[in-house]
């Protein structure tokens, strides 16, 4: 498994191939901000981590199917190891064997094991924990919640992951950041929301159970519009009619609309007096699987049947049941066929499950021409509650399902994804609060590219069965729901002096396709995680009331780790934005600090939550009463070009001096009073400011010569700088401007990061390059 680090080396902290040696504490001392630049590793390796926990999710794959495994003796040695080993204090011996004892039992266990002795998988996890393994103890205590929920096992479990988890911002909260990535990207278009389908799909009963052909070109749904024979005044519950029945809409690819739905193709053979509904359809069209219910020739009171089509009729015929080897006694239904034909996904409420309703599998026999018997997907994907609604992506490896049942749940049934790794179910993740609300989402289906997701919802607020009149949507999948969306983004968040966590909201665009990806919450360690598209450009923010903006473009080589230091602002005190420096005994500037005055004025126009303190200063040379009065007018004249400049109001600008009384270095070299004649820009939020704050990004907080800035049209105030030349403006180059100032190493890192970069890398290939053999010192 490739592995990606991504590495702050301004800040010289690197891991795994790279050390860099430095004084970090006289970087992070100083008073302004830093610009980080990173380096980019790569590893091939698979933590241990990794391979434990890998190997137990295939032993425990393995197991769950319908029965009960016991081993009386170990069993009963299990549970006197439990009772004992937490009350003794030298108890390394207990757990050693009670760790051999649960590792060698759980993988024998079958599905009346998870009900019954699931507290075993609790305490392996305990004692994982206590041994040291957390990655395997987490794995445990989440098999253990999925299959008997406790909200103080869930509180603990909560606790053990509140540093390496990340939550998805509320959707009052998305709309808000969406104002603010339009102010930070104009350009940016507007994500899409659901969209309800229209009137030639949607009727004025319940209208639910998609289906969308791989083409894109057919949707068949469930629908309850027939109420021929029905008196709408006597019915009490909508859904205990038996009025289901299949219809099916085609698209239109000339008038880019979707056409009046029908039923004919599932007349007379399909669609009975009976009901019918959440259907597929395979790849070919030529095979049609469907739920019938309460039929008098049914094995139980719904089962799954196929049909096959006839182009002289242009209907589906043939229809059989599956027979037993899928269907039960109980309820069947909700089937989903792969890509390839070959695996036919259902649900069932039958015996010898996990829970309410499980996810099973019946694979085609092409020797015998007939499914085969079907087998559960195991305790990874089936809970002890109900999981339903299964649709198969084979291309990306991926299953979508329905549960009420696994961890973070935002209420309802709501949709999880889990990807086919070769030999077992990753454990499912929510695929985010765009798809997923406080209600069901129960029926559901994708598109053949999986871009899209098609499903059901009733009128917002409604949950009871009478009025709950269901209509088609479609959406946009997000991001974090796309089968292909399986490279890690980890970061942290930190304050770059005092290497605390930070907190606020991060934000990812992808650059390429514009996918939305759902902002997250940093949480109390500074952590987040995206699950991303591979090998693609994306834009990242990060978002906090008291530090800039974070934004970095990046692009996606495999699982991606950000180590981000940012400097925030403590409360009250004001930080060193710019300064300017000056030819002894004189307050004119040179010509080339108009871009970064302007630059100053449109940051001010664009940021009014700010207040800017312009503060002169001198070197020591000379009268310190004239250096006073000197270090007075050189922010007199700033202050005066800013203000005429933007149109600002004067309370927004301040200006003093402090003449030779506050030198940077010591004035002991020319070089130095050259850093001491200078004039600093202090920002200070106000406190009056009523509007809406968005904290600026690190790439507007610095400025930098770029000739987009200096010929912006946009921002060309009354003050014009040829007015000015000769009106205390130094038009003659500065003797000095051929030294680097230290301000300008900070501001434009380039060319000493890489060279440290290059020594680093040289040295450390000096380091773990053998010596030949025979070679002297």
């Amino acid at each position: 498994m490739k592995r990606f680090l991504l590495l702050p080396l301004l800040l010289l902290t690197c891991w795994g191939a790279v050390t860099v040696a430095q004084d970090e504490t006289d970087i992070l001392a100083r008073e302004y901000l830093i610009k980080q630049k990173s380096l980019l590793i790569q590893t091939d390796d698979m933590s241990p981590e990794e391979m434990r926990v890998q190997k137990a999710m295939v032993e425990l794959t393995n197991g769950g199917q319908p029965g009960l495994y016991e081993n009386k003796r170990v069993h009963e040695r299990i549970m006197q190891l439990i009772d004992t080993v937490w009350e003794t204090d030298d108890n390394a011996a207990m757990l050693a064997e009670l760790d051999e004892l649960l590792e060698g039992y759980l993988p024998r266990f079958q599905a009346e094991n998870f009900t019954r002795d699931y507290n075993f998988i609790w305490m392996l996890g305990r004692v994982k924990e206590q041994l040291g393994d957390t990655a395997l103890a987490v794995l445990y205590f989440q098999l253990a919640e999925l299959h008997n929920h406790s909200e103080e096992r869930e509180a603990y479990l909560d606790n053990l992951l509140s540093a390496t988890r990340s939550e998805w911002v509320t959707i009052e909260e998305y709309y808000k950041l969406l104002k603010i990535r339009k102010r930070v990207d104009t350009m940016l278009r507007d994500p899409k929301i659901k969209e309800k389908m229209s009137d030639a799909v949607n009727s004025s009963d319940a209208d639910y159970a998609p289906h969308m052909h791989r083409s894109d070109s057919v949707l068949i749904f469930t629908s309850r519009r027939d109420t021929s024979g029905l008196d709408r005044s006597t019915i009490v519950d909508p859904f205990g009619t038996r009025n289901e029945d299949l219809y099916v809409s085609e698209f239109d690819i000339f008038l880019r609309d979707w056409q009046p739905a029908h039923s004919s193709p599932f007349r007379d053979s399909v669609n009975t007096q009976y009901s019918e509904g959440s259907a597929c359809l395979s790849d070919d069209a030529k095979t049609l699987f469907f739920t019938r219910c309460h039929p008098t020739e049914g094995i139980g009171n719904c089962d799954i049947y196929m049909a096959s089509y006839d182009p002289a009729t242009q209907t589906f015929v043939k229809v059989r049941n599956l027979g037993p080897n899928v269907n039960s006694p109980s309820w069947d239904s909700q089937p989903h066929l792969s890509q390839n034909g070959k695996a036919l996904f259902f649900v069932s409420a039958r015996n010898g499950g996990f829970g309410g309703t499980d996810i099973y599998v019946s694979y085609f026999d092409s020797t015998t021409m007939e499914w085969g018997p079907a087998s559960n997907l195991g305790p990874l994907i089936n809970t002890a509650r109900s999981e339903i609604t299964p649709f198969y992506l084979a291309d990306k490896a991926t299953l979508y399902f329905s549960s009420t049942g696994h961890l973070f749940n935002y209420g309802g049934h709501d949709i999880f994804k889990s990807h086919w790794l070769g030999d077992r179910w990753e454990i499912p993740k929510n695929v985010g609060p765009l798809v997923n609300d406080v209600a069901h989402q129960e029926y559901f289906s994708i598109s053949g590219d999986g871009r899209y997701i098609y499903y059901a919802s009733s009128p917002e607020g409604v949950r009871n069965r009478v009025d709950q009149d269901y209509d088609l949507f479609s959406f946009p999948m997000p991001m974090e729901a796309l089968g292909e969306a399986d490279a890690w983004l980890k970061g942290v968040l930190r304050d770059s002096v005092t290497g605390y966590p930070l907190v606020g909201r991060v934000i990812v665009i992808d650059l390429e396709e514009g996918i939305e990806v759902t902002p997250k919450v940093l949480n109390d360690s500074g952590y987040f995680e995206f699950q991303l598209i591979d090998n693609r450009r994306y834009r990242l923010y990060v978002v906090g009331d008291n530090y800039l903006t974070v934004k970095r473009n990046f692009r996606m080589e495999g699982d991606t780790t950000f180590n981000i230091f940012t400097k925030s602002f403590e409360e009250g005190k004001p930080f060193v934005f710019e300064r300017m420096e000056f030819r002894t005994n004189s307050s004119k500037l040179s010509g080339r600090n108009k871009p970064n005055l302007d630059h100053l004025a449109r940051f001010l126009n664009n940021y009014p939550q700010f207040k800017l303190i312009i503060e002169g200063h001198t070197d020591a040379v000379g009268d310190a009463d004239r250096n006073m009065e000197l270090s007075i007018e050189r922010a007199e004249r700033i202050q005066d070009y800013i203000m005429r400049k933007g149109g600002f109001d004067p309370a927004r600008i301040s200006s003093t001096g402090y003449g030779e009384t506050r030198p940077l270095v010591p004035n002991d070299t020319e070089e130095n009073r050259a850093q001491n004649r200078r004039v600093e820009f202090k920002l200070v939020v106000d406190e009056t400011y009523e509007g809406e704050i968005f904290w600026p990004t690190d790439e507007e907080f610095f400025f930098e010569d770029d000739p987009i800035i200096e010929s912006d049209p946009d921002f060309d105030g009354e003050f014009d700088w040829e007015d000015i030349r000769d009106e205390g403006w130094d038009t003659e180059p500065l003797i000095e401007d051929d030294f680097e100032s230290p301000i300008g190493e900070i501001l434009d890192p380039s060319k000493e990061l890489d060279a440290m970069i290059l020594e680093a890398l040289k040295e450390e290939a000096k380091r773990e390059t053998p010596a030949p053999k025979g070679s002297g010192d």
